[in-house]
């Protein structure tokens, strides 16, 4: 399992059980203790969980929308997918009004660099 693996069940599973701490993870995750609050260290840094003495919670609530750094983690296959095919739906010389957020930012990326879009 690599570090982005493992941070991501780290992340599910602190918005399922509602908190995680260091020693179960390391068990867990079959790695040193040091190598877990390195990971909980990054997660924070992204904004997705909030570090505690030994372990940590996660951040956003089911009741709010969750912010941009927990979006750009979920079903980025699939946005990908979603900007992809907006991008192919594109003809010569046209106007794009692209808005904020993750799966918009993937349109941006995804538009042809080939035509004079506006």
């Amino acid at each position: 399992m690599d570090t982005e693996e493992r941070r991501r069940g780290i992340l599910e599973t602190a918005r399922r059980d509602g908190s995680v701490d260091v020693n179960g993870l390391a068990d867990r995750f079959r790695v040193a203790k040091e190598t877990i609050r390195r990971d909980l260290h990054a997660l924070e840094d992204h904004g997705l969980v909030r570090r505690t003495h030994g372990g940590a919670y996660p951040v956003e609530s089911a009741g709010f929308e969750t912010t941009l750094a927990v979006r750009t983690t979920r079903h980025v296959p699939e946005k990908s997918r979603i900007a992809a095919a907006a991008a192919d739906l594109l003809g010569d010389a046209e106007t794009v009004f692209v808005d904020e957020g993750f799966t918009p930012q993937l349109v941006a990326e995804a538009l042809p660099q080939d035509r004079p879009l506006t």
